[in-house]
């Protein structure tokens, strides 16, 4: 027996029509119809009274399930109230409640929305500092529009909706029950447990829908889930809708579909997908809510109305889940010492209680009153001064104070913790996974607190307890070995194999021969290795990576690259030094060059390669691409990973950027030297590979390009920059072997027969060098040149000496290489008209020279002219005999730019953008033309004024005065400091006599 009832209390408070006894804790006072006060039994002198407001639907009598829910509710509501009282929760205060009934009227029209419009003014006229309440999330919704707005806290146990969660209407509004969008949560832990993480989403497009997909969107992601597909519903939900909607969603490839809607919707759903044939074995369906009643009496009426088109509701929607609140939690402990309370109070005093049991939300209500409490509690006692602080919470002073977070006080209720976001909405809540097996609702899982456990074995369509595949069997994209495109790369990369290897023998064996020797077999070995190799890198792309191929793949080809473009860069710079000088000497590409060179260059990135694979190691990492295909890749793992590619790709930009430059510099090397035609063709290589690495770039860095697109151009950039760049240097160097193996065959059958027809015994081979003698034919277009050789004019023969020769020496059919004598000086003398003479100095030459860009000097070539100085006027001229006029350029003054053996190189600083540099033979030669060039105008020489005696002997002396020397070339033994020494110096008269210009 109760307390109450050992005390014989009678029935004497009448609420809401309902018969109350009173009990040792709080009076009941009914002041009206519509309001009940309940104020505490015990002294409250000198206690400062804190109002509560209590709005429910009283005399609603219509529903059982809501009567329960607001008897039940308002019970476990006075029970926190006495806990607080007792307690002291909020120092000095106590708290009164005042419960109005929020649903006076049964209709649902018009009046009866003023009534509850009117029902919550009153209330509020009555000096609430908070307000509990309402049921429905409809009446709530005007109650908390209003509360808001006078800036007084209300909380709600039963209202769900989501729109509460919007804080510009509903400021100071929070809950003790989870929004419905956080079943998401449970379903995504629920699909992981399964080991699934593909899901799709079916949800209809209202404010419950639309935040449902967009959680299941951001909490996928963070656990590493992945949602295939996400179809709305229209609001109009006819029947179209429904079933446009599941195509959609399955189409998609979604196995594992989450649907969120309302009963009514989600019924509807199920039968249409009953219809479609899609609850079967292949699909999971994950439902909102319990829906199993209605859907039953959907079902009924179904096999009512088609009774030739029966469903059977246990075998054909066996394996359906549904995700509800689960407001018992036995054997959770705060749960338990709720319960001991709730069962020690009288039924009779407090309806629905006095059982161990709770019969709906009493947990989620007590909750609501005690974080109420506690809130203001925790705002009393931060304050400075309690008092005051106490007044102004009993007046509703608070305002901003009042607002959801102050609640967020990490209470733990019957009902688990009460954590809440910025919106005043619980960020986890307490619900139970139910199975159908064979038409029987089954618990299966709990989730308390966001942790799920699974209490049962779920059981599927087929009544196996074996997930299915969350998708249909992905196809992957990589080509395999079976594929018509995997043959063709085969194929290719094959036939570019056995021609480098068969190439690589045959300059092996023939590596003495005059056309492997001109291109040095070093060379033409390290490009087929180099080759080779990068043909062996497309090879390992075909099928699906592992973790060898991620690592033999980038090593091979990198090193192809590298020897393909190293070696290129190797010979053309040294073509490009030799080039640039013409005086050189010793322009012979050694071995040994070339060998340091290209380890050079393969060793920086072998050292970025490297470190890059062991800190950065790729692994074959699978990436979807829709719910039925995928494809592989190499991924490297850490977070250093952009470093290395970035200087990888910078290095391997800057080489190919570098070769391109050497190429383009050299480009007209194999007209002036045989040796290096094959310059042309290094060229064209270069282009070509710098084309094909431009063309991938651009693929591999578009966000645009799918799988195949990438793929297919990567592979097809290198097969063409390989394949181009073999074909184009090795066909021409075995065309020439074989023609001149040829050759020499027919030779040595022409000398058989001459010996057989002539009977001499014994004949001279001709060499195999003939063909580089001066007096036999042209030579071939690949030379070898050789010092040692005797006879004949040998390519190794430097500028110098071919411009020094008096005879030309190379033989070449637009005599372009013939050349006079690299330097010589002169002096001119003009007359005027009035019969005196002027005397101009004047110096010419025929030299290279370079003009360039003073700030960006490194673009421009090298290029034989002639040219006339005239340092006392400040300018010079000069001219090509392809041009057909010349340039004067002024100048400042001329200065050594280098005097390093086989560089000699004059710099004349001009007075505009651009500078000159001249090439000299020797030191000499470079200290003379600067002499010139910084030659002034001596005192003596200034017409303006008469020459004194001792002047004009010695202008008489140096013949100028004559008039009579034409503008030719001196002898380039004549220096211009010889030249100044006899001007200045009369002792030396005699010996200036004797040098007279060539006429």
């Amino acid at each position: 027996m109760t307390q109450q009832s050992v005390l014989g209390l009678p029935y004497n408070s009448l609420a809401f029509g309902k018969l109350l006894v009173d009990d040792l804790y709080s009076n009941i006072n009914q002041t009206d119809n519509s309001t009940v006060f309940i104020t505490p039994r015990y002294n409250t002198t000198g206690k400062t009274e804190l109002k509560i407001g209590v709005l429910l639907p009283f005399t609603q009598k219509d529903d059982n399930l809501t009567a329960q829910i607001v008897w039940g509710g308002s019970s476990a509501i006075r029970m926190a109230v006495n806990d607080i009282n007792s307690r002291q929760v909020i120092p000095g205060a106590y708290i009164t409640l005042i419960e109005k009934d929020s649903f006076p009227d049964s209709s649902l029209d018009q009046m009866s929305v003023t009534n509850a419009v009117y029902a919550s003014v009153t209330l509020l006229q009555q000096g609430v500092i908070g307000v509990i309440g309402d049921i429905s999330s409809s009446w709530t919704s005007l109650s908390a529009l209003m509360t808001s707005t006078l800036e007084i806290p209300q909380c709600s146990f039963t209202a769900n909706a989501i729109a509460f969660s919007d804080k510009s209407q509903y400021k100071y509004f929070f809950r003790t029950i989870p929004t419905q969008v956080i079943i998401a949560d449970v379903m995504l832990n629920f699909a992981s447990k399964q080991g699934w993480n593909k899901l799709g989403v079916l949800y209809t497009d209202d404010p419950l829908g639309q935040q449902f997909y967009q959680r299941a969107l951001i909490q996928a992601g963070s656990m590493d889930l992945h949602i295939l597909q996400y179809q709305s519903i229209p609001s109009t939900q006819t029947t179209d809708d429904y079933l446009n909607a599941l195509t959609n969603i399955t189409n998609g490839g979604a196995r594992i579909i989450m649907v969120a809607a309302t009963s009514t919707p989600q019924v509807e759903i199920l039968m249409q997908a009953q219809k479609m044939g899609l609850i079967n074995k292949n699909y999971v369906w994950l439902m909102m809510g319990d829906t199993t009643t209605e859907l039953l009496k959907k079902i009924s009426q179904h096999n009512v109305n088609y009774t030739t088109d029966q469903i059977n509701y246990d075998a054909q929607y066996q394996g359906l889940f549904f995700f509800d609140n689960w407001l018992s939690l036995t054997g959770y402990p705060p749960f338990e010492t709720f319960l001991d309370q709730w069962a020690s109070l009288n039924p009779e005093a407090y309806p629905y209680a006095g059982y161990r049991n709770i019969s709906s939300y009493e947990g989620l209500a007590y909750s609501c009153m005690m974080l109420m409490a506690e809130g203001f509690g925790k705002i009393i006692h931060s304050s400075k001064n309690k008092t005051d602080e106490l007044e102004k919470l009993a007046s509703g002073q608070l305002g901003d104070d009042m607002l959801p977070s102050a609640f967020n006080i990490g209470y733990v209720g019957p009902e688990g913790p009460m954590n809440y976001d910025s919106n005043g909405d619980l960020t986890s809540g307490n619900y139970q996974v139910y199975n159908l097996q064979h038409g029987i609702r089954t618990i299966v899982g709990k989730s308390t607190g966001g942790i799920l456990n699974i209490t049962d074995r779920p059981m599927f369509f087929d009544g196996s307890y074996e997930p299915p595949l969350d998708s249909p069997p992905s196809i992957p994209l990589n080509p395999d070995i079976t594929s018509p495109i995997s043959h063709a790369i085969l194929a290719l990369s094959s036939a570019g194999i056995l021609f480098s290897l068969v190439c690589f023998f045959i300059v092996l064996f023939n590596r003495k021969h005059e056309v492997f020797k001109a291109s040095s077999p070093l060379f033409c070995c390290l490009e087929l290795v180099g080759f080779v190799l990068t043909y062996i890198s497309v090879v390992m792309m075909i099928g699906i990576p592992t973790h060898t191929s991620c690592i033999v793949t980038p090593v091979t080809f990198s090193l192809g690259f590298l020897l393909v473009l190293g070696n290129m860069i190797a010979k053309n710079y040294r073509i490009y030094r030799i080039f640039n000088n013409i005086f050189i000497t010793r322009n012979v590409i050694t071995d040994n060059h070339l060998l340091k060179t290209v380890a050079g260059l393969i060793g920086i990135e072998m050292i970025i390669l490297v470190v890059g694979l062991l800190v950065a190691k790729p692994i074959p990492t699978k990436f979807d691409v829709s719910f039925s295909t995928h494809y592989w890749s190499c991924e490297a793992e850490g977070n250093n990973k952009v470093v290395f590619l970035v200087l990888s790709a910078v290095y391997a930009a800057f080489l190919l950027l570098f070769a391109t430059f050497l190429a383009y510099k050299t480009r007209f090397a194999g007209r002036q030297y045989n040796r290096y035609s094959e310059c042309k063709q290094m060229g064209l290589s270069v282009y070509n590979i710098l084309f094909s690495a431009l063309v991938g770039f651009a693929v591999i860095v578009n966000p645009l390009a799918d799988f195949y697109t990438k793929y297919y151009i990567d592979v097809i950039s290198i097969l063409w920059a390989t394949t181009f760049s073999l074909l184009i240097l090795f066909l021409p160097k075995l065309q020439a072997f074989y023609r001149f193996r040829l050759k020499e065959r027919r030779e040595e059958q022409q000398q058989q027969q001459e010996k057989s027809s002539s009977g001499t015994t014994t004949t001279t081979r001709k060499s195999m060098f003939s063909c580089l003698k001066s007096s036999g034919p042209k030579p071939s277009y690949f030379e070898h040149g050789n010092t040692n050789t005797t006879t004949g004019i040998s390519e190794l023969m430097s500028l110098e000496q071919i411009l020094a020769s008096d005879e030309p020496v190379l033989e070449d059919d637009d005599n372009s290489l013939r050349r006079r004598k690299p330097s010589a000086i002169s002096t001119t003398t003009t007359a005027d008209n009035g019969g005196s003479s002027n005397f101009i100095e004047v110096h010419e030459g025929e030299m290279p020279i370079r003009k360039v860009f003073r700030y960006f000097p490194f673009l421009s070539q090298w290029e034989m002219h002639h040219i006339m100085v005239f340092p006392w006027l400040g300018y010079f001229s000069h001219f090509s005999k392809f041009a057909k006029k010349g340039t004067v350029m002024s100048y400042h003054h001329a200065s050594i730019y280098s005097a390093k053996l086989e560089d000699y190189v004059l710099k004349v600083h001009g007075q505009g953008w651009c500078d000159m540099y001249i090439q000299l033979p020797n030191l000499n030669a470079m200290n003379t033309w600067e002499q010139c060039f910084n030659q002034k105008k001596p005192d003596y020489l200034d017409f303006r004024r008469k020459p004194t005696g001792e002047e004009q002997e010695v202008l008489q002396s140096l013949d100028i005065v004559s008039g009579h020397h034409p503008h030719d070339m001196l002898e380039s033994g004549m220096s211009e400091d010889h030249l100044l020494r006899r001007m200045s110096d009369r002792s030396s008269d005699e010996d200036a006599a004797t040098v007279k210009p060539t006429t």
